[in-house]
């Protein structure tokens, strides 16, 4: 079953380029050079008696999903002071469909998130989220894939920007294609890969009455992706990799104070490995550099990081250790962007067959490019996952997050703790 530890129940993930490396959807592991199937993380492995087989028609396999729940959330507009809590309802249907040829192959999903909140009517929200993507085998080791998504989602109240200050949810669209392609030369390896992102911010409502106009987040950006791998082994590679972004704003000055176009690229190097029995990886460390159309903001530049590892210590256990450092766009028109780091650990233990404990940590920073802020956040969480049976799934978990915000323009500091149950129903 495709149960997973979740902190807070979120609209599922656009499907689009990731700081990740642009991962493709069918990924041809058993290819003699590249092999990454030695292992299996303890959420990751099978189990084929706690998994529904979902529903086949013809060469489609159809897979529904429904997950109910409640939240406990203590500060429901993570403020600093005189803390709100609530009660949030939780409807969460989800629908995966891929095929089942032996060569090419489509993939798909549409979910929907309804969030009720018992006092606070306000703060409820519907979002969706659908894609749809293709691959094609040109040959065994040549592949060439394309899809798009599209998604209808909320900020988050820890969001930064107008967030704090709006008397509802900011709602945005986002939508995005890619085309991409891959192929293998011996011991060599080549992907490729574009994508293009549109967000489409709608305005705020404010506390105490009129709005906030939120179209100077309205932009689309592109996405160029280069990765050369070369195999040391069949189990380890090593990669240089080259990300190029453009990123434009549908507003720019008069009708808005500053320019927000920026350009932008990371290169990096590292390893791509998969280590019997012990741990399997990507890690890339490289330079950042964004500059921003505007003389007053400069650019912002610095050394950039992307890695995930998980290493194995027992069959039964799983410690995933990430880390990342990158160039975002800012929330709001004083600044342009800032530096996000961001490094996680989580472990998976699997107690029982069936029951899986796991607990996470993460800590994040903010450093905003032309503004004094630095926000830090703290976040820990630790729940279970209960594999009843084929059509049954339970989960709790139980997070806290802390931010401080210091400098001359600081955000809010808040803390918020938020205790998540759900029932999760397949055919």
């Amino acid at each position: 079953m495709k149960y997973g530890f979740v902190a807070v129940a979120l609209p599922g993930a656009l499907v689009a380029v990731s700081h990740s490396e642009a991962a493709f959807a069918h990924d041809p592991t058993e290819v003699g050079n590249f092999f990454r199937a030695r292992n299996a993380s303890v959420m990751g492995r099978s189990r084929p008696e706690f998994k529904s087989e979902g529903v086949q028609t013809g060469a489609w396999i159809w897979d529904p999903e429904l997950t109910v729940g409640v939240d406990f959330n203590d500060n429901v507009f993570a403020a600093p002071s005189g803390e709100e809590s609530d009660t949030i309802w939780v409807i969460n249907p989800t629908l995966d469909v891929e095929t089942t040829w032996s060569r090419h192959g489509i993939q798909g999903h549409l979910l929907g998130l309804s969030r009720e909140f018992s006092d606070f009517s306000d703060e409820s929200t519907w979002t969706t989220d659908m894609g749809l993507s293709g691959h094609v085998d040109i040959t065994r080791s040549v592949l060439f894939e394309a899809g798009f998504g599209a998604a209808e989602l909320v900020e988050s109240r820890t969001a930064a920007g107008v967030a704090s200050i709006a008397a509802k949810p900011v709602e945005y669209d986002a939508s995005n294609w890619f085309v991409g392609g891959q192929a293998d030369f011996g011991r060599t390896r080549l992907i490729l890969r574009a994508d293009k992102i549109d967000y489409d911010f709608d305005d705020a409502e404010l506390i105490g009455g009129g709005f906030a106009d939120q179209d100077f987040r309205d932009r689309e950006e592109t996405i160029f992706t280069a990765r050369g791998d070369y195999a040391i082994s069949p189990f380890t590679s090593v990669f240089a990799r080259y990300r190029k972004n453009e990123r434009d704003y549908d507003l720019a000055p008069p009708a808005i104070a500053n320019n927000r176009d920026s350009d932008g690229y990371m290169i990096d190097v590292g390893a791509d490995f998969d280590i019997g029995g012990t741990a399997r990886g990507v890690i890339g460390i490289g330079y950042n550099e964004q500059t921003y159309d505007d003389p007053a903001q400069g650019k912002l530049d610095g050394w950039g990081l992307d890695g995930l590892v998980e290493w194995y210590p027992t069959q039964l256990t799983t410690v995933t250790v990430r880390a990342a450092r990158f160039i975002e766009d800012a929330p709001f028109e004083a600044s342009g962007g800032f530096t996000s780091e961001t490094v996680a650990a989580r472990v998976d233990h699997e107690l029982l067959r069936n029951l899986v404990l796991s607990a996470e940590i993460e800590r994040s920073e903010r450093d905003f490019l032309g503004i004094d802020r630095v926000d830090e956040r703290w976040t820990a969480s630790a729940g279970a996952t209960w594999f009843v049976n084929r059509n049954v799934g339970v989960e709790a978990s139980f997070t806290r997050m802390e931010q401080e915000s210091a400098g001359a323009f600081p955000g809010q500091d808040f803390d918020q703790d938020i205790l998540a149950l759900r029932l999760v129903l397949r055919p």
